[in-house]
């Protein structure tokens, strides 16, 4: 599936890589755990899930600072940048409301976001939630974790897969060789040896538990009832916290759901039902193709320079004009389309087919 890759500036200027696919209204993907805007499609372990989420959707999904193509100075990375991460994909593409979804420790990610903007949130996902760190625990779970992030440190990013492919053996414990073996070579592409310790420390710290009782949007919570990554019985405490929240659990030890096992399907039917959003295809029709040759040529080229992600600015670069002159083209692009944001802008795009 085709997808644009551009970049976003978080308040400190770190660069942040996001890609949108598909088509429909937004949906996004919170950051997680140690991925790969272009590389993760070519995975078995994510291309399904990706493909899944942009068949009715404009998928936005981003990789956080220090991995994959965001920018790579992982020094000070923080749970307060991951949330900033977030805030300056979604603020680029002017986003108004949209579905969230949080996977693993992303899904602190996305219930801290959805605390801070709930007019924003139309639905919140959190599947299998890590949202309390394994620093001065004790259960097993944490201790795999304590003992790992030790292991990282002396050998993250060398030639012997070893350590990488320990991580994916706690994250896919029922899947193939073969795969196990990309999920490894997938998380040498994504990330440091600097980046991965740094992530696990702040996962470490991770303390957003105390908190869920304060999100107020239509939640789903999502349980891996086997799960080797989070302590199972953590999704229904979180479930529990959260007014109104649905739980659903889903018979796996793996982590991240593999395509040919039944709690895939399991996952697609209640994501499907908690966002509504997704249950009609938009079309590419001559309605949309006909408000697109109302626009002016340059007002059509600025529309496509619109879809690729590219900023006011780098747009006026690559035409030779000001700002001004392309903040007023868009005045007027968005008047004539009857839009009111990028993000629609670029669905209507997508639509006619351009």
């Amino acid at each position: 599936m085709d997808q644009r890759i551009a970049f976003a500036r978080a308040k400190d200027k770190t660069s942040i890589a996001y890609a949108l696919s598909g088509e429909g209204p937004p949906l996004v993907r919170a950051g997680t755990w140690l991925t790969h805007v272009h590389h993760d499609w070519e995975t078995p372990i994510f291309a399904h899930w990706l493909s899944f989420m942009s068949e009715r959707h404009t998928l936005v999904r981003y990789d956080p600072r220090g991995c994959g193509l965001s920018q790579g100075d992982a020094d000070a990375v923080s749970f307060e940048d991951w949330v900033a991460d977030l805030e300056a994909v979604v603020d680029r593409l002017e986003l108004q409301t949209f579905p969230l979804f949080g996977m693993s420790q992303g899904a602190a990610v996305a219930a801290e976001y959805a605390i801070r903007h709930p007019e924003r949130v139309s639905q919140l996902t959190l599947y299998a939630p890590l949202v309390t760190g394994w620093r001065g625990r004790s259960d097993p779970v944490s201790q795999k974790w304590q003992a790992m992030h030790q292991l990282v440190l002396t050998g993250w990013g060398e030639e012997n897969m070893a350590f990488p492919a320990m991580f994916a053996h706690l994250f896919l414990p029922e899947s193939s060789p073969q795969t196990r073996q990309w999920y490894a070579e997938l998380q040498r592409k994504s990330a440091s040896k600097e980046v991965a310790s740094r992530f696990l420390s702040v996962v470490g710290d991770l303390r957003m538990f105390r908190r869920m009782n304060q999100i107020r949007v239509p939640t789903l919570v999502i349980q891996i009832a086997r799960d080797h990554v989070v302590e199972p019985r953590t999704a229904p405490g979180v479930a529990s916290e959260i007014p109104g929240s649905q739980f659903v659990s889903i018979d796996s030890s793996n982590h991240i759901l593999l395509e040919d096992e039944p709690g895939w399907q399991d996952f697609r039917n209640a994501f499907t039902r908690h966002v509504p959003g997704a249950a009609a295809a938009p079309r590419r029709d001559a309605a949309a193709r006909e408000r697109i040759a109302q626009l002016s040529q340059r007002e059509q080229k600025i529309l496509a320079e619109i879809a690729k992600g590219l900023n006011n600015r780098e747009i006026a670069g690559g035409l030779f004009i000001s700002e001004k002159t392309v903040r007023n083209h868009i005045t007027s692009i968005f008047d004539k389309l009857g839009v009111s944001s990028r993000a629609q802008a670029i669905v209507l795009a997508k639509e006619a087919g351009s």
